[in-house]
This record gives C-alpha cells, sequence and structure tokens, in this order.
C-alpha cells in the first residue's frame, strides 16, 4: 500500500510539471484541457442527438463531424486566378439519425465553387466540432487539437440524373430553404467523392481515416 501510495505521489508530480512546462510552452496542459472539454461534453452530450464518439475511434468520429454538422468550407483551385479559393456551403449526409456518409451540396455554376469544379474537380472540404451544436467545444479554443475537425480531399460533381432526386430530398431534410430557392439560378445536387479522410481530434498530429472504415461506421440515435 505505501509503494502504490508513493506511486501515485510520483505520477501526480510528474503531471504537475508537465502541465506546468506545457503551459510555459504552449499555453495549456493537454491532462488540464482534455478533463475540461470531458465535462463540457458530458453535459452538451445529452442534447445531441448522436453522442460524440471518443476521440481514439478515428472513423467513427469522422463520419460523426460530417453528420452532425450542416455546413462546412469548401476549397477549389480558381478558374479565374489559379488561387486557391474558400466557400462556406451547406452540407448534407442525410436526415439526421439516418447518416449515408456521403457528402451532398445544392451548388449553382453562378458561384465560384461548382464553377471552379467543373475546371478542376479536385477540392477539399472541412468541418469542426467547433461548429456543432449546441454548444461547439464550449471554451476550448476552435484551433485546440481536442477540439477535433476533419478535412475530407476528393473530386466534387453533379450527381447523376438518376440520383438527383434522392441528393435533393437529402439535402432538402437539413435545409429545406432549398426549395424556393430560384429555379432559373440552376442549383444541382453536387456530390464530394471521397478519396482521403484527415482527422485531427487529440494532441500528437493528424489521423488518416481509411475510406472503407468510415463508410462502415455506425452511428445511431
Amino acid at each position: 500500500a505505501e509503494l502504490e501510495t508513493m506511486v501515485a505521489i510520483t505520477k501526480s508530480r510528474t503531471i504537475v510539471l508537465a502541465c506546468a512546462l506545457l503551459v510555459g510552452i504552449l499555453g495549456t496542459c493537454p491532462e488540464t484541457a482534455y478533463a475540461a472539454r470531458k465535462a463540457f461534453r458530458h453535459f452538451h452530450d445529452a442534447a445531441r442527438p448522436i453522442p460524440r464518439p471518443p476521440y481514439t475511434d478515428y472513423a467513427s468520429m469522422a463520419r460523426w463531424l460530417t453528420h452532425m454538422n450542416d455546413w462546412g468550407v469548401i476549397a477549389t483551385t480558381s478558374a479565374q486566378t489559379g488561387l486557391p479559393w474558400t466557400n462556406s456551403v451547406d452540407l448534407s449526409d442525410g436526415p439526421v439519425c439516418n447518416s449515408t456518409g456521403r457528402l451532398f451540396f445544392y451548388l449553382t455554376t453562378m458561384d465560384e465553387t461548382a464553377s471552379d469544379a467543373l475546371k478542376n474537380p479536385l477540392v477539399s472540404f472541412t468541418v469542426t466540432e467547433a461548429s456543432v451544436g449546441p454548444g461547439g467545444c464550449g471554451q476550448t479554443d476552435a484551433e485546440d487539437p481536442t477540439c477535433a475537425k476533419l478535412t475530407v480531399l476528393g473530386s466534387l460533381a453533379p450527381v447523376p440524373p438518376s440520383e438527383a432526386s434522392y441528393a435533393v430530398d437529402l439535402l432538402a431534410s437539413r435545409h429545406p430553404a432549398i426549395k424556393s430557392w430560384p429555379a432559373n439560378h440552376g442549383f444541382k445536387p453536387y456530390e464530394l467523392t471521397i478519396q482521403s479522410l484527415n482527422l485531427l481530434d487529440f494532441y500528437g498530429g493528424m489521423k488518416h481515416v481509411q475510406v472503407d472504415d468510415y463508410f462502415s461506421a455506425d452511428l445511431t440515435c
């Protein structure tokens, strides 16, 4: 018992010293920051239809981020300048609690995103836990690694006519306003065909999620 007590005291002192060092270098301590995030999540997960997965379950975390967000930031290569161009866009992978994992958008070539994609379909798309309601990441800074974020790389193209109605229904389930958008603006459903998934949800660097694992992840309400 005495040995266990000494080990516990040594461990506590080590954590305190490590935190003090990290605060001096980073301005924060992962041990303390993550404990605060866990307490915050416990409170807000009760109000979310699907609780946040453990940070070690990378495929489920990636799938949770795409399903729980209804918008994100997409980056194309500008057809006009050749430089990166970003835009905020509506997102749907299906009605709440009915995730497909497929990433659908409602776009028009009157906007740069769709017109750029027609010239160069390779894009990146980012979603973050900070924009998941209610509360996002609370008092944790959006750039902190424990405030999860996912960047998807792939090819953006119009949905084939055979699936267009299906895609619009999925989009309207999360964005009913699209039904009243002007018909003469040429809005169409687009899908981002996923090539790679890049997740940061904890300290230690980005994790690469296999596409098959992402689609196999089980999200239930």
